[in-house]
């Protein structure tokens, strides 16, 4: 089926002008937004700002290439798990060292894992030391415990390192061949892989190489990891185009890992979220109880198999009752400024895409302007009548 693609105004332009309208202090091109919405076959878009601030700035468009970030939780490694749930590989509920040995010892479910509630490390940089592939996957599991399992809910890019290290395992293949098979061409995400873009449209820049990490290290600040820059020779510099930006992907895991590497566009982002609505619905790459499944909160109300929920207004019981258990929006955000989305009652889904990393000064919050954009499609869903 191809998609009706077509260029909107009112809300969704003006959310993506927002987005990176006030940004730009220094004179330069601002950075740029996408914010998209779909129904069905229907994709209404809008686009502001550039792609990459280079000599000769680069527009935002429709087929821009970005770093997924986070995302990549979830297109990659959420649903190779479900595939392998599906075919009766892993149950969610097992113990994780049924699946990884080298977890033997430590009392965590794959659930823990999926939901962050294995009380580990939110971050730690595996590459410091110049830990790389498997010997970084030791070096995770071998951190000590951060908090007391089940406790709360603390998200964790190491968790879910491990869960990649797992599907890997199970799979019997390297983590990039395991997610094609298992999540990539069942889900038809055509424009979407490991480590390095896919040709056919601009690719959007990222931050100033590994600042931001180099300065987390030295600060200790968000995460007293304890180590310094000086440790590790490896810091890129340049600005980062067409690179993983995360530095454990980069750097430890060659832009493969469960928690960031892939690269994706906003339409491979709506198709993945339009395929969990189909499947949650019957009709999808993923059997309906598993998707929902994944996409029903757990111990934590915001937080599913993987999935993140928002609920920003009172659901429409009647629309969502199958789906995320009347969650209003089911989806995650990824750290250069990029999300998506289902929304259940609209049958609908909803996508960001912005390089907030690219400009001067702070960068805004990725979850902030995430809000901003679900409200403007959903009143762009409005205004043209879409139920």
């Amino acid at each position: 089926m191809t998609d009706a693609v077509s260029f909107a105004t009112g809300p969704l332009a003006a959310v993506a002008a927002s987005l990176v309208g006030d940004v730009a202090s220094d004179g330069a091109p601002p950075p740029g937004a996408l914010v998209a919405v779909s129904v069905g076959d229907r994709v209404h878009y809008a686009t502001a700002g550039v792609a990459h601030r280079a000599n000769v700035p680069v527009a935002m468009t429709w087929t821009a290439r970005t770093d997924a970030g986070s995302v990549t939780k979830i297109a990659a490694t959420t649903a190779s798990l479900m595939a392998l749930v599906d075919d009766g590989q892993i149950d969610v509920d097992d113990p994780a060292s049924r699946y990884l040995p080298a977890l033997d010892g430590r009392a965590t479910t794959v659930r823990d894992l999926l939901e962050h509630r294995a009380g580990l490390w939110e971050w730690w940089p595996l590459y410091l030391s110049g830990a790389r592939g498997d010997d970084a996957i030791e070096k995770a599991i071998a951190l000590p415990q951060r908090y007391p399992r089940g406790a709360g809910r603390d998200y964790s890019d190491i968790g879910f390192i491990l869960l990649g290290a797992l599907v890997a395992h199970v799979a019997g293949e390297p983590l990039a061949d395991a997610v094609r098979h298992l999540a990539l061409e069942p889900f038809r995400l055509g424009e979407t892989r490991y480590a390095t873009p896919m040709p056919g449209g601009p690719i959007i820049a990222s931050s100033d190489g590994d600042a931001i990490e180099r300065a987390m290290v030295d600060s200790g600040v968000p995460y007293p990891v304890g180590g310094s820059s000086r440790e590790f020779s490896g810091w890129r510099t340049h600005v980062l185009v067409g690179e993983v930006n995360d530095g454990n992907a980069f750097h430890a895991f060659d832009g493969a890992a469960g928690h960031a590497g892939l690269f994706t566009t906003a339409r491979d982002l709506l198709t993945f979220a339009r395929g969990m609505l189909a499947s949650c619905q019957g009709d999808g790459p993923v059997r309906p109880a598993t998707a929902r499944r994944f996409t029903a909160a757990g111990a934590d109300p915001g937080q599913g198999l993987g999935f993140r929920i928002w609920r920003d207004e009172p659901a429409r019981v009647d629309a969502t009752r199958d789906v995320g258990g009347g969650a209003v929006a089911i989806g995650h955000t990824g750290f250069p400024g990029v999300a998506f989305a289902m929304l259940p009652d609209r049958k609908a889904a909803a996508v960001m895409v912005t390089n907030r990393l690219h400009a001067a000064g702070t960068p805004r919050a990725t979850e902030a302007m995430w809000r901003l954009a679900r409200d403007a499609a959903r009143t762009h869903l409005d205004q043209y009548g879409i139920l």
